[in-house]
């Protein structure tokens, strides 16, 4: 009898390609389910790879990362810095039933309204990722929320962990203490088989420039995240920046600044900011 980890990398490759071939998905593949990100992705996220995705403040990363999060098959875990997971789940339905948010916590909507949510939240009992708050920071809090969430599995195919500030659990020099946070992320995906997604500020963005679309040096962190990322995306709303109405009114590029197996380019989403929603626009 012939073992797995008797087959060499090559062999396993060699077989992946001719499943690919036959119609069979790539397991080892973790597709975002946003028709463009996966098309600029190669199919999408890869087990073992770390993403980070960053914006400037109000841009929408979060609500990006916990979009990707939703529409992720195989219930993938969400831990989130900023809210409690109540708040969370109330975003993730104002999000798939496009009732206003500040509506759903007043509680004020209409009979349509009701019905789209009612029917929303079956389909989140179904496929909603698990959320939990991360309360103490340290990459060791995410590392127990990881195989908890695993259980019996094996591993969860996509993690995201919003923001990556979110583990700092102690007064250290924040750009040292968030480059190694990264490092542990990078080991974590590759020990867990998972795709991980992190978002993060921009601390060196200089909102001055004529073009402030996310460039790599904005990250900071001594180009720690350009050295540990497998693929670093940056997302901008021209919106954020415009007083006047010039037509860029829920547009947002998602740039793609790093891939390691792949081009550099970008994508064209819409948001929406009655409910908090990205949408592709392939699927307008």
């Amino acid at each position: 009898m012939t073992h797995s980890r008797d087959i060499s990398p090559l062999t396993r490759l060699i077989g992946r390609l001719d499943r690919a071939a036959a119609g069979d998905i790539d397991q080892g593949m973790v597709p975002s389910s946003f028709p463009s990100i996966d098309r600029a992705m190669g199919g999408g996220f890869r087990r073992g790879e770390l993403i980070v995705l960053g914006a400037d403040d109000s841009a929408g990363a979060s609500s990006l990362a916990l979009a990707i999060a939703l529409r992720c098959a195989g219930r993938p875990l969400y831990l989130t810095g900023e809210m409690r997971p109540e708040r969370a789940y109330e975003r993730a339905l104002a999000m798939a039933a496009r009732v206003p948010l500040e509506t759903l916590r007043l509680g004020v909507i209409t009979e349509e309204e009701r019905t789209r949510l009612a029917t929303a939240a079956v389909a989140l009992r179904e496929q909603a990722p698990i959320v939990e708050t991360l309360v103490d920071g340290g990459l060791a809090a995410v590392e127990r929320a990881v195989v908890a969430a695993a259980g019996g599995s094996g591993s969860v195919p996509l993690v995201v962990v919003d923001p990556l500030e979110a583990l700092l659990d102690r007064a250290t020099d924040h750009a040292e203490a968030l480059g190694y946070a990264l490092l542990g992320l990078k080991r974590l995906a590759l020990r867990h088989d998972c795709a991980l997604l992190v978002t993060a500020h921009l601390p060196q963005l200089d909102r001055t420039r004529l073009d402030r679309r996310p460039r790599l040096a904005d990250f900071g962190l001594a180009g720690a995240v350009g050295t540990h990322a497998d693929i670093v995306l940056g997302l901008y709303r021209e919106e954020l920046y415009e007083v006047a109405d010039l037509g860029v009114t829920g547009g947002a590029e998602l740039l793609v600044l790093k891939l390691r197996d792949g081009a550099r380019g970008y994508v064209d989403l819409y948001f929406d900011a009655r409910y908090g929603r990205f949408e592709d626009v392939l699927e307008g």
